[in-house]
């Protein structure tokens, strides 16, 4: 039990469960990337999450929770975070705090989380599919700004990414600021990212030899938790990054690598890489909360709704339990199967009062 004041509690200074003084750096590794993403959509939202995420710090350190103490410097590791560590938090905070405030925080925490497996650092003990199938099941209120239908429709938006750097014109050859090499690559990261449904980690460590200077179909990388997995390069894809590689003249084995003057050639950041993508969604005028990892949902989601077998989709995401791939995707899924068979079946009343007059 927490015996802090109400003033000690309102102390930003002060975190609220352990009573320590708050320190001045992040809570948690990768972090600020996190929040990065998450403050787009408001300020307010960036700063909520903070707090969240916090408050989430203090009280796995003051419990003893997955092993943190008090003594355990921040920003935290989050590798030994677990499912089980999640869920009970947000028992706490249903217990401790308004239910919006736990809700939110629980975002926070979940966003995060989601934020790590774009990035494959996912810590092994969380499982994503069951984390959010458990809250779905305890009934926790969730934003539905933020619910996974609205997350859908927000992502069929994706394709306009694609169509926005092809219709972009080419500066002419050997302009002094590389605006062309530019082009030619945001063209083949949008078309790779789409083609592969790969994490984006994946993808900004993707070498030439990868990919066959652009000839190849598919290839073996190493994905989450080290496991060698098959990504599937499609000829699309094949054709932008070929056309990419045509005008390179270094020697750096990075498929994507940076063009700016003071660049000097280094392979694409995780960073830069969500940047070209964010301003495709801003010259777009789209769901600001759009993101590179979106493309390999939007992909699951699509190659389901055309009836690609589920055990299917799960080896082309790289999944290790069908189970994650279920209850991830199941949502959309099911609204797409009820409203095709709606369509095809559905009376309306006043068809009905006919049949039986």
């Amino acid at each position: 039990m927490c015996y802090y004041s109400p003033m000690q509690r309102r102390n930003a200074n002060i975190l609220p469960i352990s009573g320590r003084p708050t320190p001045a750096e992040k809570a948690w590794q990768e972090e600020q990337g996190f929040l990065f993403e998450a403050g787009v959509k408001s300020a307010k939202t960036e700063t909520t999450y903070r707090s969240g995420l916090r408050l989430f710090a203090d009280w796995l350190q003051h419990h003893g929770r997955a092993g943190y103490t008090l003594t355990d410097p921040w920003p935290l590791s989050p590798a030994a975070l677990t499912t089980s560590d999640v869920l009970n938090f947000r028992n706490w905070l249903l217990a401790h705090r308004a239910r919006a405030t736990a809700t939110t925080y629980t975002s926070a925490v979940i966003g995060y989380l989601l934020y790590l497996d774009g990035q494959d650092h996912l810590p092994p003990g969380v499982q994503l599919g069951k984390l959010q199938q458990q809250i779905a099941r305890r009934q926790v209120e969730r934003n539905p700004a933020e619910s996974v239908i609205d997350q859908d429709q927000a992502r069929q938006g994706i394709p306009q990414i694609i169509l926005y750097y092809d219709s972009l014109p080419l500066p002419a050859e050997n302009d002094r600021y590389n605006r062309r090499l530019s082009l030619l690559r945001d063209r083949a990261l949008v078309h790779t990212l789409y083609a592969t449904a790969a994490r984006i980690s994946e993808v900004v460590r993707l070498n030439r030899a990868h990919v066959g200077n652009g000839r190849a179909s598919h290839t073996t990388i190493t994905g989450k938790g080290s496991k060698p997995r098959t990504i599937h390069i499609r000829p699309y894809a094949q054709h932008a990054i070929q056309a990419y590689l045509n005008e390179r003249t270094d020697t750096n084995p990075a498929l994507f690598i940076a063009h700016s003057r003071n660049a000097q050639s280094a392979r694409l950041s995780i960073t830069a890489a969500h940047n070209i993508v964010k301003k495709a969604v801003n010259a777009l005028g789209l769901d600001p909360a759009l993101s590179a990892h979106d493309f390999r949902h939007f992909r699951a989601t699509q190659l389901l709704r055309e009836g690609m077998p589920l055990e299917v989709v799960q080896e082309y995401l790289g999944h290790a339990d069908i189970a994650t791939t279920r209850n991830i995707y199941a949502p959309v899924l099911g609204v797409h199967i009820v409203s095709e068979w709606l369509d095809q079946v559905d009376k309306p009343p006043e068809l009905l009062t006919g049949d039986h007059a």
